[in-house]
């Protein structure tokens, strides 16, 4: 079925561009043309309307669904989330593992070779 439309509606098209070449190098015959295109474009539109009760917007909803608007619609809001980084002071910002991970293994205190001392430098960075 679907085949026999597309191959009607290349025929339609083919049609509709032969009427176009023959008649583009007279102008009066183009306008002749338009004008009989726009009067068989009104009387489809006008039998359209009349054996379309529905709307517009439901028929097209069909066509895309393929099947029957559903009489009730439920959506559900979204879940409430917070973003790493998000808040205007550095107390609300929300801490990744890695930066959990350093404030909890806070420096350890080591023993310098160069002065000897259990301090946080090394031979480095003795003063």
């Amino acid at each position: 079925m679907m085949l026999d439309r597309k191959r009607i509606l290349n025929n339609l098209w083919s049609e509709i561009r032969g009427c176009v070449s023959l008649v583009e190098s007279n102008d009066e015959d183009l306008l002749d043309l338009v004008e009989k295109l726009k009067g068989f474009r009104l009387n489809l539109k006008a039998k359209h309307n009349a054996s379309n009760n529905q709307s517009s917007k439901t028929q097209d909803i069909k066509l895309l669904l393929g099947a029957s608007i559903p009489s009730e619609t439920l959506i559900k809001l979204p879940q409430i989330s917070k973003n790493k980084g998000s808040g205007t002071t550095t107390s609300k910002r929300l801490k990744g593992d890695k930066e959990k991970a350093m404030e909890k293994n806070e420096k350890k205190k080591r023993l310098c070779r160069g002065c000897g001392e259990l301090s946080y430098h090394d031979i480095r960075n003795c003063p």
